[in-house]
């Protein structure tokens, strides 16, 4: 099993750019819908969307974790690979602690890349959590507006 770090590091770069443009997404529609809670008649619609907007987190989140999963077993099977290999043919007898540092750092791209995927599930979590409290904002806004009438 190969690694290469360049690879590695090219795909993070690549990944944040899909990622903060995902974001960015995101935070449009989110910002949209917070607007939309100033008019009556466009609640329901608002509602709707809402719903919707937190079933695709949920079914993002729940893709972005199994990556997550897939990653981290590449790292053990890589590290496991990296101990044997400089347990067996490195030139200089490593100690446990030098053996695992070494390590550590060929693989601080792909450690990287896991680090990145999990902030954007929290970031995911974030947007879930604004959506719910939405909702809260929605039914309050029904009940001033009955208040009203």
């Amino acid at each position: 099993m190969s690694y290469n770090e360049t690879n590695v590091q090219n795909a993070n770069a690549e990944l944040e750019k899909r990622l903060v443009s995902d974001r960015n997404d995101w935070q449009d529609k989110i910002k949209t819908l917070i607007q939309k809670i100033k008019s009556v008649s466009e609640l329901a619609d608002c509602q709707v969307h809402m719903l919707s907007y937190r079933q695709i987190l949920l079914d993002k989140i729940a893709e972005f974790k199994t990556i997550v999963y897939k990653r981290n077993a590449s790292l053990d099977k890589y590290y496991r690979s990296q101990y044997r290999e400089y347990t067996l043919n490195y030139d200089i007898k490593l100690t446990s602690g030098e053996k695992n540092s070494f390590i550590k750092a060929e693989l601080s791209a792909l450690r990287t890349q896991i680090n990145i995927l999990e902030s954007h599930i929290n970031y995911y979590q974030e947007c879930i959590k604004t959506l719910d409290n939405m909702a809260f904002a929605i039914r309050n806004r029904i009940r001033l507006n009955d208040e009203e009438l």
